[in-house]
């Protein structure tokens, strides 16, 4: 099946487009830097060389044709070489006779072939053969690099001529180009230098936008770098206090909440006891829902306070799984822990203590068998629990985490559960930036994964 253009575009897309800020700015500077030179090389260069090698080489072969004509004239040997000597003093060209010499034996010493030589040897080679009338050959590549020699037949011998190389062609334009080409760089290189200066504000405040969604609150961050990075910036630290003051106010109300409850919760417990009736059926149920309040009233507390005021510590995971594990009461249940030593990772301890402790009261609560297992990863760290009990229907695995919810099968009246363990486990684990997820487990019952960030 072909791809359609739309494809073949998200395909270049992603393919030649780099993903990060700094190489798509470079590219934006680079791009049109290479661009300009390839056009100012091809069209303007390269018409320029053209030129100018044509009118050296024109000027050069003017005057071998010259000095042909002049040796034609002469009536003499004598005459000749006076005209040979000219030349030398009066320019730059060492010219030599050869009497009776062959311009094929010269074809056939120096190799010359045409048909190899380069774009601007050919333009040389056209010049001379408009200047020429007479059979001439062209050694450019000679055993001298910065001279050209042109070999002409006459009637009676082989006229050689050593001319400059720069005589003939621009020497400078080469250079010129390596010139550009390196300046070139320097620019790009200070300019990948001062790209990333700009670049250092938006990853560091990448950083800090991260840490503070994991739960590590790293203070305000200091506007800096160009104009709409500190806006940015400014943003964050505004959405930032405003969410810390929510966390502070939603705390602060549940304490006066807290306060308002108990009190009146600890006049009845105080009344009850002062009636002393335990054989009374109404006073023991009345007695019985009283201590019931309460302790949903201390764990909806717990819930909504969710330790947002708990600072962030370097914990080893793999030590408190143990000591959780032997802390809580077995009534009979196997507990097995897999874990590697010297996992350390950032997190709430007290908060993320309950969290593991939620986790471990309901396996053992609702099944005979657990295993724990903590496995680190490069960038990440998973803690499973898993347990042989009933476990929860794969229908009823996300309503589990609404505050005060009870699956019909797994969380039983009888068994002195609020509804809220996992609604406090959830907001824990969001809080820290992780994830949690429920499944099947091996052990035939339920399976909790808790993926945090290192």
């Amino acid at each position: 099946m072909m791809a359609g253009p739309r494809t073949w575009s998200v395909w270049l897309r992603r393919g030649l487009v780099p993903r990060t800020l700094l190489w798509r700015s470079m590219l934006i500077i680079v791009l049109p830097l290479v661009l300009l030179q390839v056009i100012l090389t091809v069209i303007f260069y390269n018409r320029h060389w053209d030129t100018i090698t044509s009118w050296l080489a024109a000027g050069v072969a003017g005057e071998v044709a010259l000095a042909i004509e002049l040796l034609d004239q002469a009536p003499d040997p004598e005459t000749r070489r006076q005209v040979l000597d000219l030349f030398r003093r009066h320019t730059d060209l060492a010219l030599s006779l050869e009497p009776g010499g062959r311009l094929q034996t010269a074809i056939a010493t120096i190799g010359v072939a045409t048909e190899r030589l380069g774009h601007i040897d050919s333009k040389i080679l056209e010049a001379f053969e408009e200047k020429l009338h007479h059979p001439f050959a062209l050694d450019l590549r000679s055993d001298w690099p910065s001279r050209v020699v042109v070999y002409v037949q006459l009637e009676d011998g082989l006229l050689r001529v050593l001319a400059p190389r720069k005589r003939v062609t621009s020497t400078t334009t080469g250079i010129l180009l390596a010139w550009m080409v390196g300046a070139s760089l320097v620019l790009v290189a200070v300019a990948i230098y001062y790209m990333g200066l700009q670049i250092r504000p938006i990853r560091q405040l990448v950083r800090a936008m991260d840490s503070f969604g994991k739960g590590r609150d790293v203070g305000d961050f200091a506007p800096r770098g160009p104009l709409e990075i500190r806006k940015a910036a400014r943003a964050f630290n505004a959405m930032r206090r405003r969410i810390l003051q929510f966390v502070a106010q939603r705390t602060e109300m549940l304490a006066a909440i807290s306060h308002d409850l108990r009190t009146p919760l600890t006049r009845m417990k105080l009344e009850l006891e002062l009636l002393g009736r335990d054989d009374d059926p109404s006073v023991r149920e009345l007695r019985r829902d009283v201590e019931e309040m309460a302790h949903l009233v201390d764990v909806y507390l717990d819930f909504a306070r969710g330790e947002g005021g708990e600072d962030v510590a370097e914990v080893d995971i793999a030590a408190m799984l143990r000591a959780e594990c032997e802390r809580t009461p077995k009534n009979g249940v196997s507990i097995e822990l897999r874990a590697p030593r010297n996992l350390v990772v950032p997190v709430r301890p007290i908060a993320f203590r309950r969290c593991v402790r939620n986790l471990l009261d309901n396996a053992i609560r609702y099944g005979r068998r657990v295993l724990v297992t903590a496995e680190p990863r490069s960038d990440s760290f998973e803690i499973r629990i898993e347990d042989d009990g009933p476990g929860i229907p794969e229908e009823e695995r996300e309503r589990v985490f609404q505050p005060f919810y009870r699956a019909d099968r797994a969380r039983r009246s009888d068994t002195g559960g609020a509804g809220l363990g996992l609604a406090i486990t959830r907001d824990i684990v969001l809080a820290h930036g992780g994830e949690i997820e429920l499944g099947r487990s091996a052990l035939g019952g339920l399976a909790v994964a808790v993926r945090l960030p290192r």
